[in-house]
This record gives C-alpha cells, structure tokens and sequence, in this order.
C-alpha cells in the first residue's frame, strides 16, 4: 500500500511538471523557429554560444576563461589550441599577433578562431570560408572586433562576411557584405586595426551587397542605418559592374537639416526613429566601356532626395549560419531597381562624367573610389551623396527642385545631350584633359521654365563675360526613356554617332578657312579613348576653334572698321570706300576694305546664330562664304 501510495505521488509529481514546463518548451521551439536574436545563443549550435551575448550586446570578457592566463604569455606569432571536449575538439584557436599601426608604432593583439564547420582549418591558423575571428586589440580581455565568414552553398567560398564593432565589450554595429558571384572576396583590409576604425574597402564588380545597421540594445536585434545598403550589378555578365545603387538612410528627424547634412549613425538610439530613406544614389555605365583595365566606367549618375519609409516588415534577411542576432536589415536588390523607377523625388541631380580629370593622381586608391559611384561636388547646389568618389572637371551637372515622383530625362539637339528634364540649371567645367588645362565651363539654363534648357552660356578661364551665348530659337528636344538598357542602347546608336558626326564636320570645313591646332596630346587621345570621350574631345577641340576662327575675324574686322580714317580740309571723313581716296604709293599690303570688314561681321553674326541652333549645314555654308572673301 505504501508503494502504491509512492508510485501514485511520483506520478503526481512527473504530471505536475509536465504541466509547468510545457509552456517553456513550446517558447523554446518558438525561438527555435525564427531568428536568434542577442541572449539566446543556447539555442543555436555550440559555435554561437562562444560567442554569446546578453541582451543588450556585451559579450563576457576572456578574463573569465580558463585559457586568458595561457594567452597572456602567448609572444608575437605564437598560438595554442583550446582544450575543448565534444564537438568543440580543436576547433578553437588563440594566438598573438602584431600589426602596424599608421603612425609606424606597432599594436598587439589576441585573436580566438572559430572553426565553425569542423573542416581542421584552426590547425593551420584558420580559413576565410566558415571561420569566426575575434580580435582584443588591447589585450584587456574586451573584443573590440568581430569577423565572421559563412559560405551557406558549401561551395569553399564564403558568401558573406560581416564585421562587427564593440565599443568596450558590448556589440554597437556591423557591416555585412554578401558575395553574389562566388568569388569569396568581399571586404579588404589590411589588418583588423582597419576595421576598427572602418577604414576597409569593398570588392564591387559584379554582383556585390554591402550595408550597415546598428545594434539595439534594448530588444537585442540590429536596425538600419547610413549606407543601407550599397549594390553593384553585372548587367551583361562579363563579370565586372554596370551600374551601383547606394541607398542613404537617416532619421526622419534629420529633414529639420540641410539637405546635403549626413551624420553617420553609429549608435542607436530611439531619438533617431524612424528611420527614412532620404536619398538613392544610381551610378550607370551608359556607355558600356567598362573593362578589366577601366573596372569601373560610370558616366551617367542620379540623386534622388526624397523621405521614403524604411519598410521594416519586407525590407530585411537572415541566415541560420549568422551568430545572433540574425536578422539584418537592408533593401533587398530587386526592390532596389524598382525602387530608381518609383522613388518619390522631392530635388534631384544629375552627373554626366565626360572625361577624367588628369589633375587627379591615377593609383589603385583612386580606382576603388570609382567603384563608389558618381559622387557629387559639394558646391553651388550639394545634394545629399555618400560616394567619396568626387570630380569636379568634365563632368556636368544639373538639378532640378519640387519633383513628386520619379525623375524624367530628354534629349536635346542643342548639344546634342542627354539632360534631367526640369533642371532650371547645370553646368559642366571643362578641362583638364588630353594636354589642355583649366579651359573653361558651359552653363545651362531654363529661362522659360518649360523644361528644357534654352540658353548655353560659354565662359573661358580668363574671360569674366561669356565668350558664347546659345539661345535657340526653336527648341529640337524629346522626351526619353529611362530604362537603362533602352537608355544605354539610344545613347550609343544614336547620340554618340550623330554627335561625333556633326563635330568632324564642323572640323573639316573650318580647316578650309583657318588653321587651329590643338596640343599634340588630343591628336593622340582620340585614337585610344572610348567612344564616347572621343565625343567629348571633339566637343571641346571643334568649341575652342571655332571660338578661335570667329575672334580672328572679328579681330580682322574690327581693325578696318574701327580704324581712323583720311580727314578732307573740312574736317569731314568720307570713309575707306571714297572714288577719290588717293592710295598710298608707298603701300606694300593691301588692308582689308569697310565692305569686306562689313561683309565679314555680318557672315559671322549669322555663324553664332545658326551656333546656337545647331544648324551645322547652314555654319558650313557660312564658312564657305567667308572662304570666298579671299581674305
């Protein structure tokens, strides 16, 4: 009876526990089910509980563990395995190391790798495919840097890489970049010192993402923040990136600024909610002359300024193989190209890169500031741009303010170019190429407000009026697509080979008249560039002669007209053209006559118009005439 009564209460017992933890055990496999978040690694696999954080992001010091004191001894290159039972059997790694800082002075360091697929890699120091490195910088027990690599296909190569930064021992951001071609190389850096202080770069040819968040310490997960994210694509699959997309976030509290005014989020905090995107930045190949040698040829470039919502609930990815917390925050890519179609414009600009600027020093620091995209120049109208990939000579620009929608673009048969439809301004400073100098700027205005630009006023360096006014009389604009391919596909069958056209044959007639060279490098760079900057060189080369033609005989006939003339005994002037002008017998040159001098004027008076309509023909024609005083 007495172990009836036993037995009875054991199950009593085992019932009522049953009934207690059960809740618990179906919130375990909740947790289980959707991303870890910081705090519960004790769900995730053996790797993430070494690297455990509590909820508000601090991981425990190495002070604690059994293995700090061992570390400590450890010299410069030396290493040792972490004596671990179970799965976790040589699959950790401590060593010491030494890194040079940029002031000379050398900084040293412990590092622990995780070999979180169990391929032996610790053995030989560790991989960049599925290994976790921790770095304490100062040795003080705190990790001040996290690198993370996870190759989710099993293919040997990581397709992303994250970097984490703690500000002393508590998680604050990261930044995640995903491989989308299987290359396996992402971020580069020299040594994690660089991280530290976010001084890496990107690999972005191909299919590249890169983006930022912020981590809450309140609810143990990450938030987005500025650069979110940056995206290359490889349009025509040769490998190398036609276009890059970066979306800039900041605080909706942040519109109160200047629109050019970007604070980097580093932190988080709940006065920075919510979080907007304020600005996309589309850098676009348009004239496909990318190569091995040019990885990064973007010429045509938009900012969009706007204020977007950041669409927390679709705008966000995870990966079973991430340390918690899991779930990342970014603009996935194919929202991305939507979004250059749909994103409410309030101001937008426009970047045309004509030319290199070779005042710039050419090195392999300046090629990866190119893979940034067009950046814009924080002058006369600043934009709201991140690219650090700043030029200011041969590249033109144009703004256009009170947009609702998405931008437009058109095409004029001014200048034959293609220009942002409703810019009121722009301007393109032009030099610094192919052996000329500083040669001068280009202005367009929209005096009409119809759209279109109407007036082009040209200034040289040294001049302080305009040397050229184009005003047309009839606008020759359309209205065309944005679809980049489309766009691209026009540009090259149409523009380019119209404009090169127009600019040979204006060349060819004024050689019949008058003699301009160039300097000798032009000659060269037209037979090594690329279609379109061979455009560009026959833009200024034809601009500057025909500038030079028109003030020679302006020149020539203002001497005659301005000049003094023979005074009769009443004082009177009866003008070079008088029956009974006596000629000089001593003279040995014949000057130019009031009639021809006349004639001359009128001729090109009639050339800076027909200039400013385009009408080549009718220049040519013009030229002919000119050719035909016998001068």
């Amino acid at each position: 009876m007495k172990s009836t009564n036993n037995r009875m209460a054991i199950l009593l017992v085992v019932a009522l526990a049953f009934f207690i933890f059960w809740p618990a055990g179906l919130n375990a496999q909740k947790k289980i089910t959707r991303p870890l978040r910081a705090g519960e690694e004790s769900a995730g696999p053996w790797w993430m509980r070494i690297t455990a954080l509590s909820v508000d992001g601090r991981m425990t010091s190495w002070k604690t563990k059994k293995w700090w004191k061992k570390a400590l001894a450890l010299r410069p290159g030396e290493s040792f395995l972490v004596e671990e039972k179970g799965e976790a059997h040589n699959r950790l790694l401590v060593k010491s190391e030494v890194y040079q800082q940029d002031n000379g002075e050398q900084a040293s360091a412990l590092v622990l790798v995780i070999d979180d697929n169990g391929d032996g890699s610790v053995l030989s120091g560790g991989d960049f495919r599925d290994d976790c490195y921790l770095y304490d910088l100062n040795r003080d027990g705190l990790v001040e840097v996290m690198v993370d690599y996870a190759d989710e296909n099993n293919n040997g190569q990581a397709d992303y890489m994250e970097i984490r930064i703690f500000d002393r021992g508590h998680l604050v951001r990261g930044w995640f970049g995903y491989d989308l071609d299987g290359l396996g190389e992402i971020f580069k850096f020299k040594n994690p010192l660089d991280l530290f202080y976010e001084k890496f770069t990107q690999n972005l040819s191909g299919h590249k993402l890169y983006f930022k968040n912020v981590f809450n310490p309140i609810s143990g997960t990450w938030a987005p923040a500025d650069i979110c994210p940056l995206a290359t694509f490889d349009l025509n699959q040769d490998g190398l990136s036609d276009l890059v997309i970066r979306a800039n976030l900041q605080p909706a509290s942040s519109m109160s600024k200047p629109n050019f005014y970007f604070e980097p989020i580093n932190f988080w905090s709940k006065e920075q909610q919510p979080i907007v995107i304020r600005s996309l930045e589309i850098s676009f190949d348009a004239d496909r002359g990318n190569s091995l040698e040019r990885p990064f040829n973007y010429d045509l470039g938009l900012i969009l300024e706007g204020k977007q919502a950041f669409d927390y609930e679709n705008f966000k990815m995870s990966s079973s193989l991430r340390r918690p917390p899991q779930e990342v925050y970014t603009i996935p890519r194919d929202k991305l190209l939507e979004m250059i179609k749909t994103y409410k414009s309030t101001t937008a600009g426009l970047s045309w890169k004509e030319f290199s600027d070779e005042s710039l020093p050419t090195s392999p620091a300046r090629e990866e500031l190119e893979g940034q995209g067009l950046g814009w120049v924080f002058e006369r109208r600043p934009l709201l741009s991140t690219s650090p990939n700043i030029q200011k000579w041969n590249v033109r620009r144009e703004v256009v303010d009170n947009l609702n929608g998405p931008v437009e673009l058109y095409y004029s048969e001014l200048d034959q170019n293609i220009h942002l439809f409703g810019a009121r301004e722009g301007w393109l400073p032009i030099g610094h190429l192919a052996g000329w100098p500083r040669v001068g700027e280009i202005r367009y205005f929209d005096t009409d407000g119809d759209g279109f630009f109407d007036r082009l006023e040209v200034y040289l360096a040294n001049s302080s009026r305009p040397v050229l006014i184009l005003t047309a009389q009839q606008e020759k604009a359309k209205k065309i697509t944005t679809d980049l391919k489309e766009l691209s596909d026009f540009y090259l069958k149409e523009v380019l080979p119209q404009a090169i056209e127009r600019d040979q044959k204006l060349i060819e007639a004024m050689k019949e008249v008058y003699a301009y060279e160039p300097p000798a490098e032009v000659k060269q760079s037209l037979e090594n560039v690329s279609l379109s900057q061979k455009r560009y060189l026959l833009d200024v080369y034809s601009l500057l002669y025909y500038l030079s033609l028109r003030d020679y005989y302006l020149t020539l006939s203002n001497q005659a007209l301005f000049k003094e003339g023979t005074e009769k005994e009443d004082k009177s002037y009866y003008g070079d053209l008088y029956p009974g002008q006596l000629k000089n017998p001593r003279s040995v040159a014949t000057t130019l006559k009031s009639d021809q001098a006349w004639e001359l004027s009128r001729l090109l008076t009639q050339m800076d118009m027909a200039f400013g309509q385009a009408d080549v023909e009718k220049i040519i024609g013009l030229l002919k005439k000119i050719k035909d005083l016998r001068l």
